[in-house]
């Protein structure tokens, strides 16, 4: 699959009141028309800017699994970026319109 044709739609942001831990929202995507990614966590970064987080599941024995992530930058960054660059795009609307 070539990354550059990769295609994510129906992205839905679901704001959260924004935390210690740099929680600032949800976010659900199609990836490729493929899979639905559901719940990705925006984040802020100790150094500035926003990263994405993929869903984790929390087992009954306090461990934790990943579930769903890329399996490499190739993949991730492009995902990430587009993601973070709507995330943005929909704060300024929002500000906008208050």
């Amino acid at each position: 699959m070539n990354i550059k044709r990769a295609k994510i739609s129906q992205i839905v942001f679901t704001p959260t009141i924004p935390n210690n831990k740099g929680l600032l929202c949800f976010v659900s995507f199609n990836y490729n028309n493929i899979f639905r990614i559901q719940e990705c966590a925006i984040l802020t970064k100790l150094s500035g800017g926003y990263r994405l987080s993929y869903p984790i599941k929390y087992l009954s024995n306090g461990k934790s699994s990943n579930v769903i992530y890329p399996l490499s930058e190739k993949v991730a960054k492009p995902i990430e970026d587009f993601i973070l660059s709507e995330y943005e795009r929909f704060i300024k609307e929002r500000v906008k319109n208050e």
